[in-house]
């Protein structure tokens, strides 16, 4: 596939089938993450890969989350509350977990640039993911910051998570969402031309 293509076909998958990729095409997929630019080349992040009982841990502690907070969610509509739920109990069945971390610098503008540097890897992992016939999906949010979470994949205090990837063959493609401004014409400015 083209990049454009790769793109435009990703999508954030909630319900994998049992099959687990091997662990080459983990590798190819890291290997994206890790060609990710980053300010001064620092190439900040690093990745754990998880399954076992430390995924079963993570998946508890955002099921643990989930429970209380999409019933009082209130900008989620009713309909897709169960649903929800249910993913969060073990992230759709995916057989894999990727943590992708970054530094907790003290100058807060190295910070932030070693979290947008990870985030970029984090965009080329589920690409390549789209690319290699892998489903994913970029979990953030309160998961990412639970101190039982950095205890189970043994992450020092001088790191923090930029995102979770669940990972693994998906159990249906949904369509595509529609793009708010698709052509355009409202979140792009053009100066000078």
């Amino acid at each position: 596939m083209k990049v454009l293509e790769v793109i435009k076909n990703r999508r954030s998958i909630r319900k994998y089938t049992n099959q687990e990729p091997d662990s080459d095409i983990i590798k190819n997929v890291l290997h994206a993450g890790n060609w990710a630019p980053s300010a001064g080349n620092h190439q900040p992040w690093e990745f754990i890969v998880v399954k076992g009982e430390v995924k079963s841990g993570i998946s508890q502690e955002f099921y643990n989350f989930a429970k209380d907070y999409i019933p009082k969610a209130a900008y989620i509509p009713e309909d897709q509350k169960a649903r929800m739920l249910e993913y969060s109990k073990d992230f759709g069945g995916a057989p894999i977990q990727i943590i992708v971390s970054y530094p907790n610098l003290e100058d807060n503008e190295k910070k932030e640039e070693a979290l947008k540097a990870s985030c970029a890897a984090i965009q080329n992992i589920l690409l390549q993911a789209t690319q290699n016939g892998l489903g994913t999906v970029w979990v953030d949010g309160n998961i990412t910051h639970s101190k039982k979470v950095k205890e189970l994949i043994g992450l020092s205090n001088d790191r923090s998570i930029a995102g979770i990837i669940p990972i693994g063959y998906p159990d249906s493609n949904p369509p595509a969402p529609p793009r708010q401004d698709s052509e355009l014409n409202e979140k792009v400015k053009w100066l000078g031309f």
